[in-house]
């Protein structure tokens, strides 16, 4: 279809050909439904339909009158037929094609209706130019399009006064709108400044990021001035749906990978720019409506006055985030993490830089960093810097900077676990899994931990405000449940070995100092599971503290839960 390009979502105003077929309703099922929703959202396309179903009702109702007013004689028609046969047989040789013909109708008897010939024949001419036409070879190239790009944007400069009224969809890999703009035609009179609401001003953003005009984002002259100041770059323009000429403009090793420009082969108007970065994925701009207004047309309130003054307050630079702004920023983003599961074990930090949080660290896979990214992409002042494991690889000397881990071991012979385990079938496999779940179940424990204690270091000191609050209270809840998780972990590696918990733990199970619990905890483990240099207590020992400090977390756990966060 004309108005449609493959892997793109513009609309273009539809052909002639096309709202023929839609009347005569040749178009397919696909076709006539992708036809009316463009007729839904242009009303010039519109104008143009209705204007041809009343010539299609005229020509018709002229034609019903003729056959009408003209009666049939069988007889005259038949005499007719057979007088220019009968010519036809004593004129001069003819072609092979055409004697194959009317050799072929006169053997079937077969009577060729004229008005059905006519049509049949215009038909074939018409199929043979359109196939003609498709197949014309591009005369132009890249400097040609773009100078006749700007010679059709400068010929409604030149024209009658008016205003540009444009739609357009600017659509990247994390949003989408649909903006509508007006703009004087003669540049004479300016608009005046407009409400522009987060979404719009993000994409504002990311076009001046990638040096595109916000009033004029499908501007040839702002196009070629980004064309021209690239210093190495490979052009290709090809044609597309008959009615498309497509310039596309590759620039390796630069932030633009690649930029192409779409413009109408019948006069130059462009109608679509992509732009291929590496911070911004694809970024689309498309053209959905186009149109030179009069002035009566248009509210004049939307521009300054003509020949008078007007007192515009210079626009003030953004404000820079508070603390408190960024404290919330830190939340949000150690929340988003949080749900993605990349606190459990990544190489992760949310340092402050300057006014903005960085969320830099490394990750495995590119896939994985695709998905933080995503998931941190709306919350403001966030800055990500993360790395992927083959990324970290290319950079040099990535190496230089680990820090050298030198291994100690320390002879302390057989663990309490491994001594309580002797002469059991099997010893060796239960002692691995329940050595390896123990420790896992303690490490997940101290992380917990660790970040209940950030949180509360860093965030409990002031008052919150209802938002901080909130992603405050949801990270606490995360983390005491993975440390309730983590503990009961622990109980039930002691259960398959034999273990439950004693029934008297002592006064000191109500100690609410959840820091010293955890140590507690994780000393513990490891004298069970890797024994002591200062000697081998009985594992019944061992155990019985190991279960009060599990009783102890889970009591300190409760008496957090207890406390009510300050709200301002």
């Amino acid at each position: 279809m004309s108005f449609l390009k493959s892997g793109s979502r513009r609309l273009h105003h539809l052909s002639d050909e096309m709202i023929s077929r839609l009347i005569s309703g040749e178009l397919k099922t696909l076709g006539a439904f992708r036809t009316r929703a463009h007729l839904e959202k242009c009303w010039q396309c519109r104008a143009r339909l209705e204007s041809f179903e009343r010539s299609a009702m005229q020509v018709t109702e002229y034609r019903n009158y003729l056959i009408q007013r003209t009666p049939i004689n069988p007889q005259r028609r038949a005499r007719l037929l057979a007088d220019l046969r009968q010519r036809a047989e004593h004129a001069a040789p003819q072609p092979l094609l055409t004697r194959s013909i009317f050799n072929f109708a006169k053997r079937t008897g077969i009577l060729m209706n004229p008005v059905l010939a006519s049509v049949v024949i215009v038909s074939c001419a018409f199929v043979l130019l359109l196939w003609i036409w498709q197949r014309s070879p591009i005369t132009v190239d890249a400097a040609q399009l773009l100078q006749r790009a700007e010679i059709s944007d400068s010929a409604v400069a030149r024209g009658k006064a008016g205003v540009i009224y444009q739609k357009v969809r600017i659509a990247t890999s994390h949003l989408a709108i649909e903006r509508e703009s007006y703009r004087d035609a003669q540049g004479i009179r300016r608009r005046l400044p407009e409400r522009v609401d987060a979404k719009s001003e993000q994409a504002r953003q990311v076009l001046s990021s990638v040096g595109v005009d916000w009033e004029a984002p499908l501007s040839a002259a702002s196009y070629r001035e980004w064309h021209d100041s690239q210093t190495s770059i490979s052009d290709a323009v090809s044609r597309e749906d008959g009615d498309l000429l497509i310039l596309v403009t590759k620039t390796p090793n630069s932030q633009i990978q690649e930029e192409s420009l779409t413009v109408r082969a019948s006069d130059f108007h462009p109608v679509e720019r992509t732009i291929q970065t590496l911070s911004h994925g694809t970024i689309e701009i498309s053209e959905i409506n186009y149109a030179v207004l009069d002035w009566g047309g248009v509210n004049e309130a939307l521009f300054e006055p003509l020949g008078g003054q007007i007192h515009v307050v210079p626009a003030l630079p953004p404000a820079l985030p508070t603390n408190a702004q960024l404290d919330l920023t830190e939340l949000e983003a150690r929340l988003a993490l949080n749900r993605l599961h990349a606190d459990e074990g990544e190489q992760i930090n949310l340092p402050r830089v300057g006014h903005a949080i960085e969320v830099k660290g490394v990750v495995n896979t590119e896939e994985r960093k695709q998905e933080l990214v995503n998931g941190l992409h709306s919350i403001p002042h966030v800055q990500v810097n993360l790395l992927s494991i083959a990324e970290l690889q290319t950079l040099p000397n990535h190496m230089s900077s680990a820090e050298t881990v030198t291994e100690k071991s320390v002879e302390v012979g057989a663990s309490p676990l491994e001594r309580y385990l002797n002469g059991q079938n099997g010893k060796e496999d239960v002692l691995s899994n329940v050595s390896q779940e123990l420790l896992d179940a303690t490490i997940k424990v101290q992380q917990s931990a660790n970040e209940l204690n950030l949180l509360k270091t860093r965030f409990s000191a002031r008052s919150l405000s209802a938002a901080e609050s909130s992603a405050l209270e949801d990270l606490s809840r995360s983390y005491s449940d993975r440390l309730l998780a983590g503990v009961a972990s622990e109980e039930l590696a002691l259960r398959q070995i034999g273990f439950v918990p004693p029934s008297q733990l002592g006064s000191d199970k109500f100690q609410t100092d959840l820091d010293s619990a955890v140590d507690r905890n994780e000393a513990f483990c490891r004298e069970l599971i890797a024994g002591s240099t200062e000697g081998l207590r009985p594992i019944a020992e061992i155990v019985t503290d190991l279960y009060k400090s599990i009783a102890q977390i889970r009591s300190a756990i409760a008496a957090v839960s207890r406390v009510p966060s300050k709200q301002t």
